[in-house]
C-alpha cells in the first residue's frame, strides 16, 4: 500500500514535470498576416495620364481628381511616389520634360511647381496671388523649348518664370479679355489661348488668342477666331507639334468643311479643307453629325505631325478616320493615316517616347473597343488597315463602368495600352494576354459613405440540418442533441487530426493577403456570405462619387463584390449608404442595402441592392425621384411587407416634404404608428443663418387609401420651431449623433466617494457651429432637435474656421468634443476651458460633456427622458492643445457599451491616432488628485494631448486623406472594428480596455491540454488512495 502511494506520486511529479517543460515555439506564417488589419494606398481616379521616358526609365504620370499627381510602375501599376495636393487645390495641368514634371494647380490662388520625375521631390515652385476673375478649371502652363522656364496663366496673369530666381522675369496682365485655358509655345513666341468673355456687343461664344513675345512679355498680337466654339467643344481641337507650330481646327455649325487657322496668322485668318479628300464615302449628313478629337495628350513630347481623329456615322455604322496633317511645300495638307469601324470605342495616341530605339518617331495609336458587355477589344495601328498588335480582355461594364479613355505606352518595344473606366478602374493590356497586366480600381478614393453588414454566423451541423429538410424531420429536441454531439465529435476529430491546432488553415478570403495593397483579380469571386462566430468578418460597403457601390471584407480587404450604379447610362454619385434589412440566423430572406445619390442633373436616384451579392432585388429597385433632397433620414419604423427599415428623402423650400421610402401606403402608415411624433431638423447645411424643426403630420396619411397613394406620394410636415443664429453668425457646421453614438450602458458616472453624477443622455441633441464675423471667433449652440430649446452656448474668440484649418467636431454620450484653429490667445477663455499655455496659436480640443445636475445623486425626476423637459444641463468643458491637425474625428463601439471608449482621430499626417476616453475628462484635476479623485481614476490634467506611437492605430503606413472614420462592434465586448477612409484606405481592430475576453495569442493550448490531462490521471491515481485513508480512519 505505501509503496502504490509512492508510485503514484511519482507518476503524478513525472506528468507535472513533462507538462511544464512541453512548452512549443509557435512562429508567424505568411497566411498568418494582416489578420487584424489591412490597408491599400491609392491615388484616385486619374484625370490624365501621361507615359513618359527619360534616361531609359519609363514612368506613367497622373494627375487625379482627388488633387494627387502620383508616378506609377509601369510593370506593376505600383506606386513609385505621389504628391498629395490640399483638397481645394485642383490640377490642371500636367506637362514633362527633361526630368521634369510641370503642375499648375490651385483654386483662386494658383501655384506653379516643378518635380523631379524620378524621385518627386520639388524643385522650385511659385505661387500666384488671388486674382478675382479667376474662374474653376482655367489656368495653364508650359515648358519653353530647349529651356527650363516656365509660362504660365492664372486669372489674367501670364507669367514667365526661372528656377534661379524667386520672381518673375516679366509678368503681363491680360486684361479680363478671356478665360485662359492653353498655351502653346512656338519658338520665340506663346500663343495664350481661350474663351472670350461674352459681351453685349459680342454675344457669341469664341476663342480669344494673345500672341506675346517670350523674351520681353510683350503683347504681338491678340484677335478672336472661331465663333460660336469653346475650348472642350467636341468640333474643335488645338493641335501643335515643335515641327509645325500650332493651329486650331473646327467645324462650325450646318456647315462640312473643316476651318483650320494657324496660330499667328491672321491673314487668311483659316484655311478650308473638305474631309471627302480623305475619305470618299463621306457626304455632307455624315459630315453634319462629325465630332474631332485630339489623339495626343501631351504633344509636345513628340515631333510627330500634328494628328486628331474624326468620328462619323454611315448607315447606322460609327467610324473613325486618324487624320495627320502635314506640309507639301508651302502648302498644309491632310492624309488618312487609317479608318476603322469603331463603334463605342476610344482612340488614343502614342505617349510612351518621342523615338524608338532606331531613332525614327513613332507613330502608333491605339484603338478601344467594347465588342461584347463582358470582352473589349483593342488595336494598335501605325498606317493603313491591319492593325500591329490586338488583344482582348475579360471586362464587365456593369461592374466598373463603361471605358472612358485609352492611353497607348511602351515597355520596351512591346506596345501595351492603359484603359480607364467611368467607374475608376485602371488596367493595362498586353498583346496576346486576356487578362490585364495589372490594374488599379481607384474608385473607393471617391467614396462619401460607408456602413458595416453584420453577416450571418456560421451555421452549426444541426441548424443546417435544420435549414435545409422538413421542419418536422427535425423538431425533436432529441435528434437536434444528437446531432449537436455529432458535430462536436467532428470537430474534435478535426482539430485532432490538424495537430491540435497548431497547424490551423487560413481562410479562402484572407489567402494570399498582402498587407501593404490589397491584391484583387477582375474575375468574379463567389460573394462572402458568411461571418464567423467573433463577429471580426463583416462586410463594409461603400459608394462612391464615381458610381460605384462595393462590398470589401472588413477580415482581409478583399472585395465581394461591386456594382456600377447608373441614370440613363451616365454615372450615379452615392451619398449615401444605408443598410435596410440586416441579416438574421437561418433567415430565408437575404439582407438589404440601400443606396441614395444624384444623377448628372441633381435629381435623387435610390436603389434597393442584395447587401450579400450586389443585385438589384428587382427590375424596379431603383428608382429616379422627381424630387431633389436636401436630407436623409433613418426612419424608426419597419416597411410590414419587406421588412425594410424606412428612410426618408426631405424637400426643401417653403413648405417641406418628406417622401418615404419604400415608397408604399403601408410603409407611411408602419411610420404614423410606431411613431406619431417623429420630429426633424432643416437649416443645418453650411452658410445657413437659421435652424428649423419639423414634425410629420400623420392626419393624411391615416385617412388615406391605396386608390389615393401612388409611388410620387409625399408626406406633408409642420413646422414646429425656429431658431434664428444672431445676426453677424452664419452656420458652419451642425453635428449630431452617429450610429450608435448616443448609447450608454451607464446612466451615470460614479464618483470615488460611491455617490453618482448622472449623465445628460439626449439623443436629440444637435451641435452648431458658427462663424461670428463681427466679434470674430467660433460661436457653439448645443440645440434639443424636437424642441428648438437652446441648452448651451459659448464662444471662442481667436477660433478660426476655414477650409485649410477646417471645424471638426464629435457627438458620444454625453459628451461633444471639437477641434479647431486658435489664431491667438483670447482675451477671455471660454467657459470652464483657462488658458493654460504660452503658445499663440494651434489646434485647441474642446471637452463639453453635459449632466443632469452639478450635484450627485441629485436627477431629474421622470420616468422617461423627454425633449419638452424644462430642465437644462449642467455642462463642464475643458480645453487640449492639439499636437497635430486632424481630418476626421470618430469613436469606437462595442456590444453593450461597456468598454471604455477610444477617441479616434483622423490627423493630416497620415496617422490614425487612438487617445483614451479617460484622457477627455473635462473633471481632471488641474492639482493634485484628492483620494476621491484616485479612486475614482481621474488623471491630473495636463494642457496637451500626447501623441503616444503606442497608440497610433496605423502603424508605419501612411493613411492620406483621411475623410471619415466608422466604428462597429463584435461579439467580443472588448473588441471594436474601426475603418478610415478618404483617399486611402485603412480597417483594423482595437481593444480599448485590452482584451479581457480573449486568450493571448502565445497561449498553449497544448499545455492546458497535457495539464488538464495530469489532473485526471492525478485523480484517478489519488482517488483509491483517498478512500483507504479515509477508510482506516473510520477504524482506527
Amino acid at each position: 500500500m505505501l509503496g502504490g502511494h509512492s508510485l503514484s506520486k511519482a507518476l503524478l511529479g513525472t506528468a507535472l514535470a513533462v507538462s511544464s517543460i512541453c512548452s512549443l515555439t509557435f512562429g508567424l506564417f505568411p497566411d498568418e498576416a494582416g489578420q487584424i488589419d489591412w490597408y491599400r494606398s491609392q491615388i484616385g481616379a486619374p484625370k490624365k495620364l501621361v507615359p513618359y521616358t527619360h534616361n531609359n526609365a519609363t514612368g506613367i504620370f497622373a494627375i487625379t481628381e482627388r488633387n494627387v499627381l502620383a508616378s506609377l510602375n509601369p510593370n506593376s501599376g505600383d506606386i513609385i511616389w505621389r504628391q498629395i495636393f490640399e483638397n481645394n487645390e485642383m490640377i490642371h495641368t500636367l506637362r514633362l520634360r527633361d526630368g521634369q514634371a510641370l503642375t499648375l494647380s490651385g483654386h483662386n490662388e494658383s501655384f506653379v511647381r516643378v518635380w523631379d520625375t524620378m524621385s518627386g521631390s520639388l524643385l522650385w515652385d511659385f505661387v500666384q496671388p488671388a486674382a478675382k476673375s479667376f474662374q474653376p478649371g482655367s489656368g495653364a502652363a508650359e515648358f519653353l523649348h530647349e529651356s527650363k522656364d516656365v509660362v504660365a496663366v492664372a486669372g489674367d496673369s501670364l507669367v514667365r518664370l526661372t528656377p534661379s530666381k524667386t520672381t518673375p522675369i516679366w509678368e503681363l496682365s491680360l486684361n479680363g479679355t478671356a478665360v485662359y485655358k492653353r498655351i502653346v509655345v512656338q519658338d520665340k513666341v506663346a500663343f495664350v489661348i481661350g474663351d472670350a468673355r461674352q459681351t453685349k456687343k459680342q454675344p457669341k461664344a469664341r476663342l480669344h488668342v494673345v500672341e506675346v513675345d517670350l523674351a520681353t512679355g510683350v503683347v504681338k498680337q491678340q484677335y478672336d477666331v472661331a465663333e460660336g466654339k469653346s475650348l472642350g467643344n467636341d468640333n474643335l481641337v488645338v493641335l501643335e507639334s515643335q515641327e509645325y507650330g500650332g493651329y486650331i481646327v473646327w467645324r462650325e455649325e450646318k456647315n462640312i468643311v473643316w476651318l483650320i487657322h494657324r496660330l499667328g496668322l491672321q491673314r487668311p485668318m483659316w484655311e478650308t479643307y473638305h474631309a471627302k479628300l480623305i475619305q470618299l464615302e463621306l457626304m455632307p449628313e455624315d459630315m453634319l453629325t462629325s465630332t474631332i478629337a485630339e489623339l495626343d495628350a501631351d504633344p509636345g513630347l513628340t515631333r510627330a505631325n500634328p494628328r486628331f481623329a474624326l468620328t462619323y456615322t454611315k448607315a447606322e455604322k460609327t467610324k473613325t478616320l486618324a487624320v495627320e496633317m502635314f506640309r507639301s511645300g508651302n502648302e498644309l495638307d491632310m492624309r488618312k493615316l487609317t479608318g476603322f469601324r469603331s463603334g463605342d470605342a476610344v482612340v488614343a495616341g502614342s505617349h510612351g517616347s518621342p523615338t524608338g530605339e532606331d531613332g525614327k518617331s513613332r507613330n502608333e495609336f491605339s484603338v478601344v473597343s467594347v465588342r461584347s458587355s463582358d470582352a473589349v477589344a483593342w488595336r494598335v495601328y501605325t498606317k493603313g488597315k491591319t492593325p500591329t498588335h490586338t488583344g482582348e480582355f475579360t471586362y464587365d461594364a456593369a461592374t466598373y463602368g463603361p471605358i472612358a479613355s485609352a492611353t497607348l505606352f511602351y515597355s520596351g518595344e512591346e506596345p501595351r495600352v492603359l484603359v480607364q473606366t467611368s467607374g475608376g478602374l485602371v488596367a493595362a493590356l498586353a498583346p496576346g494576354d486576356s487578362a490585364p497586366v495589372w490594374f488599379r480600381d481607384e474608385s473607393l478614393a471617391h467614396a462619401n459613405s460607408m456602413a458595416f453588414l453584420e453577416l450571418p454566423a456560421p451555421v452549426s451541423s444541426a441548424g443546417a440540418a435544420a435549414k435545409a429538410t422538413d421542419p418536422s424531420v427535425l423538431s425533436s429536441p432529441i435528434q437536434r442533441y444528437i446531432l449537436r454531439w455529432a458535430q462536436t465529435v467532428q470537430s474534435l476529430i478535426s482539430w485532432t487530426a490538424s495537430g491540435f491546432g497548431l497547424f490551423g488553415s487560413s481562410s479562402d478570403h484572407s489567402a494570399g493577403f498582402v498587407p501593404q495593397s490589397v491584391a484583387e483579380s477582375l474575375v468574379p469571386k463567389a460573394p462572402l456570405v458568411e461571418g464567423d462566430h467573433f463577429g471580426f468578418r463583416k462586410l463594409s460597403i461603400f459608394g462612391t462619387s464615381t458610381g460605384i457601390v462595393a462590398a470589401l471584407s472588413t477580415e482581409s480587404g478583399v472585395r465581394s463584390w461591386t456594382r456600377y450604379v447608373t441614370d440613363n447610362g451616365a454615372p450615379v454619385s452615392i451619398e449615401n449608404v444605408y443598410i435596410t434589412r440586416r441579416s438574421q440566423p437561418l433567415a430565408t430572406a437575404a439582407p438589404l442595402v440601400t443606396v441614395v445619390g444624384r444623377n448628372s442633373e441633381g435629381s435623387t436616384v435610390i436603389s434597393t441592392l442584395d447587401a450579400l451579392t450586389g443585385k438589384q432585388i428587382s427590375d424596379g429597385a431603383q428608382h429616379t425621384l422627381s424630387l431633389k433632397h436636401v436630407k436623409i433620414l433613418e426612419l424608426p419604423a419597419i416597411d410590414p411587407l419587406t421588412g425594410q427599415h424606412l428612410l426618408g428623402l426631405v424637400s426643401d423650400g417653403e413648405k417641406p416634404q418628406l417622401k418615404v421610402w419604400p415608397p408604399t401606403l403601408d410603409s407611411a402608415k408602419a411610420l404614423c404608428a410606431t411613431s406619431d411624433s417623429f420630429y426633424f431638423d432643416l437649416g443645418d447645411h453650411s452658410g445657413s443663418k437659421q435652424l428649423r424643426g419639423y414634425r410629420v403630420d400623420c392626419a393624411s396619411i391615416e385617412s388615406a387609401d391605396s386608390a389615393s397613394w401612388n409611388e410620387e406620394a409625399l408626406v406633408p410636415v409642420s413646422r414646429q420651431w425656429a431658431f434664428d443664429l444672431p445676426r453677424d453668425e452664419t452656420l458652419i457646421k451642425a453635428t449630431g449623433y452617429r450610429d450608435g453614438e448616443s448609447s450608454s450602458a451607464l446612466v451615470g458616472r460614479v464618483l470615488g466617494d460611491r455617490t453618482v453624477l448622472y449623465k445628460y443622455l439626449n439623443p436629440h441633441l444637435v451641435t452648431l457651429a458658427t462663424q461670428r464675423a463681427n466679434a470674430g471667433g467660433i460661436g457653439i449652440y448645443l440645440i434639443d432637435r424636437v424642441s428648438g430649446r437652446l441648452l448651451y452656448t459659448t464662444a471662442h474668440e481667436k477660433a478660426v474656421a476655414t477650409e485649410k484649418q477646417p471645424f471638426l467636431a464629435l457627438q458620444t454620450e454625453n459628451r461633444v468634443i471639437y477641434q479647431f484653429w486658435q489664431d491667438g490667445i483670447p482675451e477671455s477663455s471660454p467657459e470652464g476651458a483657462k488658458k493654460r499655455s504660452k503658445s499663440t496659436k494651434g489646434y485647441i480640443t474642446v471637452v463639453a460633456e453635459l449632466f443632469e445636475s452639478e450635484k450627485a445623486d441629485a436627477r431629474e425626476e421622470s420616468k422617461a427622458f423627454s425633449s419638452f423637459d424644462l430642465f437644462l444641463p449642467h455642462v463642464i468643458s475643458s480645453a487640449f492643445a492639439s499636437p497635430e491637425p486632424a481630418s476626421a474625428l470618430g469613436v469606437t463601439r462595442t456590444n453593450s457599451d461597456t468598454t471604455t471608449r477610444d477617441v479616434v482621430f483622423g490627423l493630416d499626417s497620415g496617422k490614425l491616432l487612438s487617445l483614451p476616453d479617460q484622457l477627455f475628462d473635462p473633471r481632471r484635476p488641474t492639482k493634485a488628485p484628492t483620494s476621491d479623485e484616485q479612486a475614482e481614476g481621474l488623471l491630473p490634467y495636463g494642457p496637451f494631448l500626447p501623441l503616444d506611437p503606442k497608440r497610433v492605430l496605423s502603424h508605419y503606413n501612411t493613411v492620406a486623406g483621411i475623410r471619415f472614420i466608422k466604428a462597429a462592434p463584435t461579439h467580443l465586448e472588448s473588441t471594436s472594428l474601426v475603418s478610415s477612409f478618404g483617399l486611402d484606405l485603412f480597417f483594423t481592430r482595437t481593444s480599448p480596455s485590452g482584451t479581457f475576453d480573449q486568450l493571448s495569442p502565445n497561449f498553449s493550448k497544448v499545455n492546458l491540454v497535457v495539464t488538464t490531462l495530469a489532473l485526471v490521471v492525478g485523480c484517478l491515481l489519488g482517488g483509491p488512495m483517498v478512500r483507504r485513508k479515509l477508510t482506516n480512519q473510520a477504524w482506527a
